[in-house]
Parts: C-alpha cells; structure tokens; sequence
C-alpha cells in the first residue's frame, strides 16, 4: 500500500539553520517551559502520521463496507416494520469512516492545506441533498429518524471530501477490493456449498436455513437454493459491492504489465466472480456487465488498447471459469432470468415482482401527497405504514432510488439527485476534447455507472450503509479523477 500508504517527508533541514542563529539570550527565553513551541519538524512528522492513519482508515472502510456487524445506539421498534430502517445503529465500517474523518482533520489542522471541492456540478448536489435531508427533519413523520440520517450524510459528505483530495488512482483501491472480496467470498461461496450460515454470528453472519421464512433463496424444480450472503444483510447488498470491487480490481489488472501479482489479482477476480454469481443477485450482473463494458470500450477508444485487452481477456477467463457452475445451477440461474420454467410456477418470484410493481405505486402516492417538503429523510417505511396500515408486503422503500429520493426530501431533493445522476455523463461528453481520459477516470466512470444501474433496481444504494458507501465513494472518485485533468490541462494551456 505504497509502504504503508505514502512516505512521511520531515524538514529538519530547513530549522537547523535558524536554531544555530539564535543567540544565548534568545536560547534561555526558548528554554522556559511556559513559553516551549512544538518544533515545526514535530507538528509536520505528527501532521504526516494523522494523514497517513486517515488513509489507512479509508482503505478498510472500503475493506469491510458489506459487514452488517453492528452496534445498536437506540432500539427503536416499530413493528412489522424492519429494525433496521428505525434503530439507530453503528457500523464496522461507520466507525472507520468516523476513524478516518477524524485522523484527516488532525492532520489539516496540524498543517494546513488547501482543500479541493472539486467540480461544482458534483460537489453542490451532494451538499444539497445533505442540507434537504436537514430540512426535511421539520415536516418528517419522524424528525428524530431523519436528523440521524442527516447526520449520516453530513459525515458522507466528509468521506466525499477526503475521497477528492488524498485519492490519486483508483489502482490504490485494489488492496481493499481485494479484502473485500477475500473475505466475503470465502464466507459465501462456504454458504451455498453447506446451504446453511457458518456459525459466524460473532462476525456479523445471520442465522441461514433456506427453508425459513425470510432468507433469500431461489426456487426451482421444488428445491430452495440458499443464495450467498457473506456478512452481508442481504445477497443483493453483497452482489453491489463484490461488482464494484471487481471493476477495480479490472482497472488494477489492465494496468499491470507484467510480474506475479497479475496473477493474484486474476486469482482474486476469479473468487469475487464466483461469488458474485452466487449471490443471484441481478442488479449487481448488470452493473458489473454495464460498467466493465463502458470501461472496456473506453478504454480501446481512447488509446489504451492493451488495457482494454488485458482486462476483455481477465472478464473471459472468469466466464470460463464460471462455466461448469453455470451449466449445474442452470434451473437456477433461468429462474432468476426469467428463461425456462414459467414465473407461475415459481411464487416468490412472482412476489417479488408484484411487491416491486405495489411499492413504485404507492411511492407515487406518497410524493403526490407531499410534493415539495417529502415524509423526512429515511423515514420512507413509516410513512409507508401511516398511509397503508394495512399493507399485504413489508414496509420497505421503491426500488427505485431517485423515487425514494423524491418521497422523502420532496421535488428540490429529487431534482439534486437527477443532477449527480446526469451531470458526469454530460460533463464527460462536453469535455471529451480537454480530458485525457486516464485509466483511472474510465475506471471510475465504470463505477459511477455500475452504482447508477444498481439504483434503477433496488434501493440500497440511498437507504442503506453499504450503499451508501459504495455510491459517495464512487462519486468522489470520479470527481477526483475528472477535476485532475482538468487541472493538469489548464496548467498545461
């Protein structure tokens, strides 16, 4: 990890000379111990470690963002309704990111730097959806609720900052993606084989019997397969964030020449491949294929040929490699396509599809009730169950992430979504001529897309921790990386 990040850079040199002209009058007045100053080598060697332990902090915030291991704050039950959606909670990878926001702003005040706020069209939404979310605390169905979630933002839009700011290259990413997949593959790929939970629940694992009420698991032929896990709360989670991974992972192995790690990163793509089929989870194959496509075809587009190949051929392989799997669970895998045997025949596809068409209904309903202020940042579900008491599927938002927006912060809201939505793509467009289109840009393009086709199909990439995780990471990048070139072009012009 670039030796632990980055090297510590001490000007011992630069005081010396001052020291030896102090004279000895000068000496004893320093020498009091009321007056004693922090040497300016010792505040810049402390400023150095805060920063480095703050990129440290980031990388297993990445590492660990599909852990459900949790500590409840406050227990706030409001049944049928998920726990989750109300409790207030702290996560692994929360407790990281307060780690790293915190040992970043030691780091500043110990030694000031200028910071980047990157390009507005990106930045602005973000800080106008964080201050929406507060707002929305004053008409909200729970103010309490929506204040904990814009606290949460708040503190996204700090990993935002840092994200643009110490971030060079998405290939810094790939030890973290790496861990990712490592330890949730081994723990999913272990589910599926034994169709039952690992005794892991110290770590996070749910309690996993495909043939209880309320684990995820794919019909067919009369079978209950138990779909994969990890330590994640749902399989469609850890699918997001094992193809996000992979996408870096992708960008790492096309920029490799050459040596023995080329192999461990197929070996580990290889593994988060595997799982990720495991996961049955189709959001995450369609951003893994959307956004390797985009990354692929940029990257021959632009000049980068032998990248493009390199990773076309490390996708190939990891087909390849997928085959035998695919052929044994093929009644599994075309259920979940909708291919061979019929919907009717297999009842929970059919609810979830009826539970989806039912919640984008009355999401409708409730943003036409409240148009312009929403029901309060996170609090979707009790809304939900204020309007439909009686309501035949759980309380749960759309799975539609720019409705579930629109629902609960109102149209303004709504309208600052659409923006960090959009604008990139119309950024990249306009820009094409003045942008050089780094390895890192198109990889992180490929993520942005990844995390934009994940929210036109489920909801946790607005709702939840690991989603939220994966979509602020993935615009801080991408801004990261665009406003760099642009930077470098004007200093070039």
């Amino acid at each position: 990890m670039k030796s632990a990040g980055r090297q510590f850079q001490m000007q011992h040199a630069d005081t010396a000379p001052y020291q030896a002209s102090l004279s000895g009058d000068q000496l004893e007045v320093l020498s009091k111990p009321e007056e004693t100053k922090v040497p300016r080598s010792v505040q810049i060697q402390a400023a150095d470690f805060a920063r480095e332990t703050a990129y440290v902090m980031f990388m297993l915030t990445i590492a660990t963002i599909p852990w459900r291991l949790r500590i409840t704050i406050l227990k706030r039950p409001q049944l049928p309704i998920y726990g989750d959606y109300t409790d207030f909670l702290l996560f692994i990878p929360d407790i990281l990111l307060l780690l790293t926001l915190l040992f970043w702003m030691l780091s500043l005040f110990l030694r000031s730097r200028r910071i980047r706020l990157g390009p507005a069209f990106v930045s602005l939404p973000l800080a106008g959806i964080t201050l929406i979310g507060g707002v929305s605390v004053l008409s909200s169905v729970d103010p309490a609720l929506s204040a904990y979630h814009t606290l949460r933002l708040l503190f996204l839009f700090g990993f935002y900052l840092f994200i643009l700011n110490e971030i060079q290259s998405l290939q810094d990413l790939a030890l973290p993606a790496g861990l990712l997949i490592f330890s949730q593959g081994l723990v999913g790929i272990a589910q599926v084989l034994s169709q039952h939970s690992l005794n892991l629940q110290s770590l996070g694992e749910y309690q996993l019997d495909p043939s209880w009420n309320g684990v995820s698991i794919v019909w067919a032929n009369g079978v209950r397969f138990l779909r994969a896990y990890g330590l994640s709360d749902h399989p469609n989670i850890l699918g997001g964030c094992l193809a996000c991974a992979l996408l870096i992972l992708g960008v790492k192995y096309a920029s490799i020449k050459s040596g023995s790690l080329r192999s461990v990163y197929a070996a580990l793509f290889g593994l988060g491949a595997l799982t990720l089929f495991l996961t049955f989870s189709r959001s995450a194959w369609v951003a893994l294929i959307g956004g390797s496509l985009l990354g692929i075809g940029l990257l021959y587009k632009v000049g980068h040929a032998q990248e493009a190949k390199q990773w076309f051929s490390l996708s190939l392989s990891s087909l390849i490699l997928l085959s035998p799997f695919l052929l044994n669970l093929a009644p599994f895998l075309g259920v979940r396509l909708g291919i061979g045997e019929s919907f009717s025949q297999v009842p929970s596809e059919v609810q979830s599809i009826g539970e989806r068409q039912l919640l984008d209904q009355s999401a409708n309903r409730l943003f036409a009730q409240h148009p312009l202020t929403g029901v309060g940042l996170g609090a979707f579900p009790l809304a939900l169950q204020q309007v439909f008491p009686n309501f035949p599927v759980d309380y749960q938002p759309a799975h539609l992430v720019l409705l579930d927006v629109a629902v609960e912060t109102g149209l303004f809201g709504a309208l600052f979504y659409l923006v960090l939505l959009t604008a990139p793509w119309l950024a990249l467009l306009l820009r094409r001529k003045q942008l050089n289109f780094s390895v890192s840009l198109i990889g992180a393009s490929a993520l942005l897309l990844a995390i934009s086709l994940t929210s036109l199909f489920d909801y946790y990439t607005w709702l939840l921790v690991p989603g939220r995780l994966l979509a602020w990471l993935a615009w801080g990048l991408w801004a990261s990386f665009y406003h760099a070139e642009l930077q470098s072009e004007a200093a070039y012009a």
